[in-house]
């Protein structure tokens, strides 16, 4: 009975195998059905990103990856793809980037409603926090806010004008270092130019000295290569996975240039901090109401931001004015250095201008005189030539921006979760606002040729509340640096056209093939 029962019971290989593969059937059933209801769901939230970009054209977007193959290449193969971009669907497009949405524009009708309402910088910025962290370039909307507040007094008129010295002094150094390459051809005029521009912002914004210009410097190298290196973690899609990123030779590169410029920073706020509580402390005990004063010094950057720190309530952490000094000096000396690079590059390739550039020069300050502040804002044709090689060089071909809250322009509506990339570079060769806009011509800058234009046709430094903070100061310093060169040195190039100088981007824009440059001793 028992042997009877037991084959009863028992249960054969057969049925067993027809369970358990009736059990995977369902479990895969059960995946399926919820992956596919996650992914109706998911449809049903972007519902209204889908619409919104189905009513704009645009590249071919593939699933998940979206225009990503776009991006791949180098810093000149990507900025060439935008580019052209920008040149087949001219006003407003779409993007996808990954399952992100960005919309692009390059009509300033677009600029001048969304640039002064969408602040906060589109999240893919947040790779330039290993150079800045939280300074003004990156920093969130509320923390932009205060320290914007803190720093724009830093920048007022006669304190800027105290600087002007330094520019010519620096300037003066750079006309000694640029005998080495007179009459010798062409040379990397960047390499140059960019210690000039580190010895100008680290004196006039940390007030130390750091002759670079007359040693072997390796910070300007230092922030060229990083800002490459952010550039292709931004476009270039599976470096945005640290993973991915952290297994390159880049990553081990980007960590050591980084702890390289944070250590030389970090030193110079430490010791300017200890130095100004010092100063501090010894006011504090001293009892005598007449001890002598001590002479008035020019003051840096960082000294006023240090004065506006002894209220712990307001002031900068020690971190937070590291990182904005790290904002000043990549912003104040690689920017400026680009911009006059190309400033020099127009002068070679415009050999009547450059002559036109020169004898204002002279007729505002004669051959030798030192330049001074009252001198910067007679020279009106150079300023124009500075606008001009902006236009069509600006510092930033793009700038992205993220939308939060949905934003009506005209009959469209950008929508909230997405961003915005505004053209600068395509806004600044619209032949609709700049006829003929491939020819350099600095009289687009006249005050009545102005007045024709739409105000956000030209905006090298951005535009609305976020835009950059130091156009005065960096148009003084250009200003005072043409004043020293030009007048010992005349400029040439072996660029034939403006439409030779091809563009890369490394976050700001530089030119494929260098600045092609030479320079020879005027006969004076």
């Amino acid at each position: 009975m028992e042997e009877t029962y037991s084959n009863y019971v028992k249960i054969s290989p057969v049925a067993t195998k027809r369970n358990s593969g009736i059990a995977v059937e369902l479990l895969l059933v059960a995946s399926s059905f919820t992956l596919l209801t996650w992914f109706a769901q998911l449809l049903w939230r972007r519902r209204k990103l889908y619409k919104s970009s189905s009513e704009l054209p645009g590249p071919i977007a593939f699933p998940l990856i979206g225009c990503a193959l776009s991006f791949i290449g180098s810093p000149y193969t990507i900025f060439a793809n935008i580019t052209k971009m920008f040149d087949s669907y001219p006003g407003l497009f779409r993007v996808w980037f990954g399952p992100r949405l960005f919309y692009a524009v390059s009509d300033p009708k677009y600029f001048e409603i969304l640039l002064p309402t969408c602040l906060r910088k589109e999240p893919l910025y947040h790779h330039a926090n290993v150079i800045v962290g939280h300074g003004l370039f990156t920093a969130p909307v509320d923390i932009w806010k205060k320290h914007r507040k803190l720093i724009a007094p830093t920048f007022h008129q006669k304190i800027l004008d105290n600087f002007v010295e330094v520019f010519a002094e620096q300037g003066a150094i750079l006309v000694d270092q640029l005998k080495k390459y007179s009459g010798k051809g062409e040379f990397d005029l960047f390499h140059v130019i960019s210690k000039c521009t580190l010895d100008i912002i680290c004196e006039t914004a940390m007030g130390v000295k750091v002759n670079a210009q007359t040693t072997d410097a390796l910070y300007t190298k230092w922030a060229d290569r990083i800002m490459e290196i952010i550039f292709m973690r931004i476009f270039v899609i599976w470096y945005h996975f640290d993973s991915v990123f952290n297994m390159t030779s880049m990553a081990t590169e980007c960590g050591k240039i980084i702890r390289n410029m944070h250590q030389f920073s970090g030193k110079v706020v430490r010791e300017k901090k200890l130095a100004f509580e010092e100063k501090l402390r010894k006011q504090k005990e001293s009892t005598d109401t007449y001890f002598e004063a001590e002479p008035v010094k020019r003051k840096a950057f960082l000294d006023y931001l240090l004065e506006v720190t002894t209220d712990e309530q307001t002031g900068f952490t020690e971190e937070q004015l590291r990182e904005e000094v790290d904002t000043f000096i990549v912003a104040g000396s690689d920017t400026t250095a680009s911009t006059n690079c190309f400033v020099f590059t127009m002068l070679g390739l415009h050999q009547d201008l450059q002559d036109r550039v020169y004898e204002e020069i002279i007729d505002v300050l004669g051959p030798h005189r030192a330049v001074e502040p009252s001198d910067l804002h007679k020279l009106k044709y150079m300023e124009r030539f500075i606008k001009e090689t902006l236009r069509l060089f600006p510092v930033a071909g793009l700038v992205v921006r993220a939308i939060d809250e949905d934003i009506k322009v005209g009959d469209f509506v950008f929508q909230s979760g997405t961003s915005v990339v505004f053209g600068i570079l395509r806004a600044h060769t619209n032949e609709e606002n700049w006829p003929n806009p491939f020819k350099f011509d600095p009289d687009r800058f006249l005050p009545e040729e102005i007045a024709k234009r739409h105000p956000c046709s030209y905006v090298p430094f951005s535009y609305g509340p976020r835009n950059c903070i130091g156009p005065r100061y960096a148009m003084m310093a250009m200003k005072s640096l043409l004043c020293s060169v030009l007048r010992k040195y005349k400029i040439f190039t072996s660029y034939e056209n403006v439409e030779d100088v091809k563009l890369k981007a490394n976050l700001v824009l530089r030119p494929k093939d260098g600045y092609k440059v030479s320079v020879e001793l005027r006969n004076i």
